[in-house]
């Protein structure tokens, strides 16, 4: 009961070695307490806070590079955009340069057809001119048509008939003044057209050598000049009069100058219309042409 009464006179003092001790002993239990929570909050906020700076820094550096990608990318787009309006200028830059050259390659052509079509005029005109300029020829090729060629050829060395044939001679033209206007006008016509010329051509200066080998007193003058390729010209552009010309002596050629001639009128009024040839017809000319060639070289040699 003493021990009790001075225990509790002690505690109210502050020097009381009882409340030191006990005081001593419950700080000492704060303390572990207070370090208990610390490391327990420590390790708790130890993770928490190196999630929340990792966290942090992925943010730092998404943000960044999402920067840094945007940036890049209005860079690129600026570019692109750049690069888009240069294109588009070039575009239109060359659609105009095309634009231009096809102004300027339309009108040149169509200027030239305008010139073609004038000198291919031109060329209908000489050829219809040369046709009517061998009106003698045609007229001696007409005489020639009526001789008998091979009577006549037996008495070259007569003088009488030397005088019938300077006759006769008389009724075509001067040879030194013979002129062809439509020599030069093969390349603006069709071959066609041309064919048909050389083909009436060619028939007209036959008559034309007949008389002069029969003036040159030749013994023989029908084996000199020979029709074989002059029919062969004439087969070619009257396909459709081969018996005729198999079976007649080539004076009589001169009966097929008017068809001759209407076939190529025909294909002379073709170019006026600006009618355009057939394969049949290119054919044809070719064919014609061959012969021709081959008759022309045959009477050079003739009348060599």
């Amino acid at each position: 009961m003493a021990s009790s009464k001075s225990w509790a006179r002690c505690e109210r003092r502050l020097d009381c070695p009882y409340r030191i001790r006990l005081t001593s002993r419950t700080m000492g239990s704060s303390w572990a307490s207070l370090v208990s929570w610390a490391g327990f909050l420590l390790a708790v906020a130890t993770p928490l806070a190196l999630f929340s700076f990792r966290t942090l820094i992925v943010g730092w550096i998404t943000k960044g590079v999402e920067h840094d990608f945007n940036v890049k990318l209005e860079n690129l787009r600026a570019t692109l955009k750049t690069s888009e309006e240069r294109l588009k200028s070039d575009l239109r830059e060359k659609e105009a340069e095309i634009g231009t050259l096809r102004s300027s390659v339309l009108s040149g052509s169509a200027g030239r057809q305008a010139l073609l079509d004038k000198r291919r005029f031109e060329s209908v005109e000489k050829i219809w001119t040369a046709v009517n300029d061998s009106a003698r020829l045609r007229a001696l090729a007409q005489t020639m048509a009526i001789l008998n060629y091979g009577a006549v050829a037996k008495e070259t060395r007569n003088p009488k008939m030397q005088q019938f044939l300077e006759m006769v001679e008389a009724v075509g033209p001067d040879v030194k003044e013979l002129k062809n206007v439509a020599r030069d006008e093969r390349p603006f016509v069709p071959e066609l057209t041309w064919a048909y010329y050389s083909a009436f051509s060619t028939v007209l200066h036959f008559s034309l050598l007949r008389l002069h080998a029969l003036k040159s007193g030749l013994a023989d003058p029908q084996e000199v000049v020979t029709s074989y390729h002059i029919k062969e010209i004439l087969k070619a552009a009257l396909p459709h009069q081969s018996k005729f010309i198999d079976e007649n002596d080539p004076g009589a050629y001169y009966y097929l100058l008017d068809e001759l001639e209407l076939r190529l009128l025909s294909e002379l009024r073709k170019i006026l219309d600006g009618k355009e040839a057939d394969q049949s017809s290119i054919q044809q000319a070719t064919n014609i042409l061959k012969a021709t060639k081959a008759a022309n070289f045959a009477q050079a040699n003739d009348g060599s």
